[in-house]
């Protein structure tokens, strides 16, 4: 078949659509997929809503995944300089100032809707690709395992936006989000799942993935076992499970474990900022690709971050100053979504080394932890300036896993998440405080207010869902 074929999926975004809005209704020049190879091109379709190849697309697109954690950390301030940038109501700054409700009735929540939107389809493949024709049982269950493996990122990112951090000594009661595990249609109600029940979904979703996958991906957007091992040591590193998260980062990494020198890249346009490869595929550091949905957000790195680095680290070449940008000021911007055209929020290598880290400190493991700690430094200090860290005691070892995670997995989705955990599995609890236009906003640790708001459009077409319960 010349051409890519989509099948309908605009009743996949479930939850900004009325119910019966589009049942029993076969879409006009397009064609519900039947063979092995649709469903193929089904899961390989990247882009998000848009064009492509002449055709309409209405999928999600499977690399497209969740951005709203950027503006809701503490790696990004607004400056009074550059607060034309963020418009008092706009989304972006309703993320930023915490607000109860950061869209308004008519407005999609793009988190939400890619995510969905992706739950749908895979719900689709689950459910007919053992039906499909022209194919081997084999391809048939990879297939299968693709999509178990997809849907479990989309609902481990629904969770953890939407719910309260994973506690086990109350996720039975927590609410988490809607579990949509069919394609039905007509009299669905989707009321909120407990955390708990997500996260067996999620479990559930991966083991069932990992027989049917390759080692490594042919498309790095694909899953693979080195993929879904990666995601369950996030998974499992998210609920406290420590052993469980450094066991399933060391088999991601006996798949998937290369590293580049920070200082083989060279400059972009402009001197001081690096130019990695444009395109995922390219990144040999990269287990599984998904990326933010929101490439080119300006996003201004923190004093407190900026803090962290070292004048001889080379991670300060994914700054550059407003100049770029045709603005005056001394800020640092976040410049790699627009360097290299995407930012990168799936597993990655040094995810792996850090979260096996980390556990590893936890678990007072604390020589494994360096050596570790000692084999990401090496490759991002300018070139003979590497000094590695010394043995020391395990709290000076976890803080040292926390500052390393925090300075290499910038703006790649995991800050905000990271606080959550922390206030739940640590004794030292973080609030988060942003200022804006001179007025502070703080998110106390514990708070209820972690969870981000669901957006009110949802709510109001589908009111079992209920509101987040906001202090």
């Amino acid at each position: 078949m010349k051409n890519i074929i989509y099948i309908l999926c605009l009743s996949f975004i479930v939850f900004s659509c009325n119910r019966e809005e589009f049942l029993d209704i076969e879409p006009k020049g397009r064609i519900i997929p039947k063979k092995v190879n649709d469903y193929r091109l089904l899961l390989d379709q990247t882009e998000k809503f848009g064009n492509t190849q002449g055709l309409q697309v209405i999928s999600p697109g499977f690399e497209n995944s969740y951005s709203n954690t950027e503006l809701a950390s503490d790696d990004v301030m607004i400056t009074e300089n550059l607060s034309s940038f963020y418009p008092d109501g706009s989304i972006s700054t309703n993320i930023f100032t915490q607000n109860d409700n950061i869209y308004t009735d008519a407005q999609e929540d793009g988190d939400w809707q890619a995510l969905y939107g992706q739950i749908y389809v895979t719900n689709i493949i689950i459910e007919d690709i053992l039906n499909a024709v022209g194919g081997t049982l084999d391809e048939q269950m990879a297939l299968k395992a693709e999509a178990h493996a997809h849907r479990a990122f989309a609902y481990f990112s629904l969770v953890n936006l939407y719910g309260v951090h994973y506690n086990p000594a109350t996720a039975n009661e927590d609410s988490g989000v809607p579990l949509r595990l069919g394609t039905e249609l007509s009299g669905v109600q989707y009321p909120r799942a407990s955390v708990q029940e997500v996260y067996d979904v999620i479990l559930s979703d991966l083991n069932e993935a990992l027989d049917y996958l390759p080692n490594l991906p042919e498309l790095i957007h694909r899953p693979s076992k080195a993929g879904v091992y990666s995601l369950l040591a996030r998974v499992y590193l998210y609920m406290g499970n420590f052993e469980d998260a450094r066991d399933a980062a060391n088999e991601a990494l006996l798949l998937s474990n290369t590293l580049v020198d920070f200082n083989s890249y060279a400059d972009w346009f402009f001197p001081g900022i690096a130019n990695p490869p444009s395109l995922a595929q390219d990144d040999p550091e990269i287990i599984w690709s998904k990326s933010s949905n929101s490439t080119y957000n300006f996003l201004i790195a923190s004093d407190d971050y900026l803090s962290l680095l070292a004048v001889n680290d080379q991670r300060r070449r994914q700054f550059g100053g407003p100049f770029l940008f045709g603005v005056s000021g001394t800020e640092s911007i976040y410049t790699m979504g627009f360097v290299r055209n995407f930012k990168p929020i799936g597993p990655s290598v040094p995810e792996m080394l850090l979260t096996r880290a980390e556990c590893n400190a936890r678990l007072n493991n604390v020589s494994l932890a360096i050596d570790d700690l000692n084999t990401l430094r090496e490759k991002r200090m300018d070139t003979g300036t590497f000094e590695p860290l010394a043995e020391i005691d395990q709290d000076v070892v976890l803080n040292l896993v926390k500052k390393e995670r925090r300075i290499e997995l910038v703006m790649k989705g995991h800050r905000y998440f990271d606080l959550k955990r922390y206030n739940v599995y640590d004794s030292s609890k973080i609030d988060l405080v942003h200022t804006y236009n001179g007025s502070t906003y703080t998110l106390p640790a514990g708070s209820k207010n972690w969870a981000l708001p669901i957006a009110s459009k949802y709510i109001l077409q589908n009111p079992e869902i209920g509101e987040n319960n906001r202090d």
